[in-house]
């Protein structure tokens, strides 16, 4: 069965996975994108805010993402109940290392979930240029263009 499945997927010209990058299209290792907040926003929106909107601990809508990352102390969540406050500062301009935006994507967090996270629970990573895009915005000093 598994064999005919390789076959179907081979004959109608399809991987089966897609590459990192080639999951969201931002973006790729050789076409990043530049390091600024605008860029970081296209990220929120294309794989974020299907969570994180109003209503929620982090909402990372347009209007209200940068006042509530940069310097802000890392939230806890009601549902499932969270307390995200092991990880200290969300951004902390300068430290991508420090901050647990990055931290939350790249390492298993000191509480809760590594994000982002499917539809199902299940955490994935975002391809490298995303994460490149997150940290050099950081290292620059997390400037709010």
């Amino acid at each position: 069965m598994r064999w005919l499945a390789i076959v179907v997927l081979v004959a109608c010209g399809k991987s089966a996975a897609p590459a990192p990058d080639a999951m969201t299209a931002l973006c790729t290792d050789s076409a990043p994108l530049a390091p600024t907040f605008a860029n970081m926003q296209k990220v929120f929106a294309s794989i974020c805010t299907e969570c994180h909107i109003a209503g929620v601990e982090l909402d990372l809508a347009p209007s209200v993402s940068y006042a509530n990352l940069v310097g802000v102390t890392a939230p806890s969540y009601a549902n499932p109940p969270t307390d995200e406050s092991c990880g200290g500062v969300l951004v902390v301009p300068g430290n991508p290392t420090a901050s647990y935006l990055y931290l939350k994507l790249t390492t298993p967090p000191c509480a809760g979930s590594q994000m982002p996270l499917t539809e199902l629970g299940m955490s994935f990573s975002l391809p490298a240029c995303e994460l490149t895009l997150v940290h050099d915005w950081i290292a620059a000093g997390a400037p709010n263009d």
